[in-house]
């Protein structure tokens, strides 16, 4: 699956990309398959109003992406935390999404951050199953200003030492942090706050035997001066200026599957986004794999809802990003035929019953112009239907 031509062979037939393979110019991409021979069931098939979704917490979640867009991942910090471990793409911490922080739960999160806006949470793990390697989870935070984010590091030290006690233990490069060791529990937590940012890093160790806390103060020391250093990138946007952030950049979300009830997995509402690049590597299951991806396509902006949307560099990117996420996942799918109608579109189901059905479940890929999109649901039967969808949405209009 690795060969550029055999994909480009494949790609250019099946869907219609023309001189797509060659060196210098082409001509725009041309397209095989006919839309109006697709059955797309009851899903949308005409972009919608992103601006009408818009909610009361819609500015402080895009002020968290662009705060996740300037957040190293775990893999930038050292590259042998190659993995990530949840399926679901969403790294928003808001005051109405917050988040579990280490040895606490997700009810604490407000009573102990008062003048919080926006933040990001990332984790890097050095194996791909939880509990057999060094573990890495990186909070950005920010608050209104630098005397909130001080006084809510402490009250989330106090309280994580009430309910897991440990030893304290210093940063020597960050004697302003504070830090507490679990032997029990074989963690590290740290607290360093930076302007209105408050920096929250976790390391767990599972496995070694004896624990060398050395190696984990210097893994924190160095996460800290890889988060400061990737945080000069954001400018904090005023507070009385989040509404204006906008929702959707360039029309990529309007032109994306959206989610159906099925796929809206809390109560928060429609968590459909775009991402700029960096905001979206920390989402991937393999981020280090697919930066190496990104950057061969050229990829600068994902969207994610009941569909997602790559938009590469040029018409002929696409082929190798989906020849690239192919490779990722092959020893957890079998390919399957095309959808009707769309010869060439990349298809896989479950290949073992005893896998994840989360991690595994059937998807499609396919190119249009300078987009990858892939789709993944629960049928396949579902998935043809919503397959044909997404296309029509990108084939809307031309």
């Amino acid at each position: 699956m690795r060969s550029r031509h055999i994909w480009c062979v494949i790609l250019t037939a099946a869907i219609g990309i023309s001189a797509g393979c060659g060196d210098g110019d082409t001509e725009p991409a041309t397209r095989a398959i006919d839309a109006a021979a697709l059955d797309s069931g009851n899903y949308a098939t005409v972009p919608r109003d992103i601006e009408a979704s818009r909610t009361e917490t819609s500015g402080a979640r895009q002020e968290a992406i662009r705060i996740g867009n300037a957040t190293p991942l775990p893999a930038d910090v050292d590259g042998k935390f190659a993995f990530k471990t949840s399926i679901y793409w969403d790294r928003r911490i808001t005051p109405g999404d917050p988040t579990a922080l280490p040895s606490l739960n997700t009810r604490d999160f407000n009573d102990l951050t008062p003048g919080f806006i926006a933040g990001w949470y990332s984790r890097g793990q050095r194996r791909e199953q939880v509990g057999l390697g060094t573990g890495l989870d990186l909070y950005t935070l920010r608050f209104e200003n630098s005397a909130l984010a001080q006084a809510a590091a402490a009250r989330i030290a106090d309280r994580q030492q009430e309910s897991s006690p440990g030893e304290s233990i210093k940063i020597p490069e960050r004697p302003d942090a504070r830090a507490k060791w679990n032997p029990k529990s074989r963690y590290l937590d740290s607290q360093l706050v930076d302007g209105p940012m408050l920096l929250l890093v976790h390391v767990d160790d599972p496995v070694s035997e004896p624990v060398d806390t050395a190696r984990l103060v210097d893994l924190t020391q160095q996460t800290f001066t890889k988060l400061i250093e990737g945080l000069k990138g954001y400018t904090p946007t005023p507070v009385d200026q989040l509404r204006s952030l906008p929702l959707d950049v360039d029309g990529l979300l309007s032109r994306t599957l959206p989610l159906d009830d099925q796929g809206k997995p809390t109560d928060r509402g429609d968590l459909s986004m775009a991402l700029p690049r960096q905001a979206a590597l920390h989402t991937d299951h393999y981020p280090t794999l697919t930066k190496a991806a990104f950057d061969d396509a050229g990829v600068d902006l994902v969207a994610f809802s009941g569909g997602q949307l790559y938009r590469t560099r040029d018409t002929k990117s696409p082929e190798r990003l989906i020849a690239a996420f192919i490779d990722q996942e092959a020893k957890g799918y079998k390919a399957i035929d095309s959808p009707p109608h769309m010869p060439g579109v990349k298809c896989f189901d479950t290949k073992d019953s005893k896998t994840s059905k989360d991690r595994y479940s059937p998807v499609c890929y396919f190119g249009y112009d300078r987009y990858a999109a892939r789709v993944q649901t629960s049928s396949v039967q579902q998935l043809y239907q919503r397959t044909a969808a997404q296309y029509k949405l990108l084939a809307y209009g031309h």
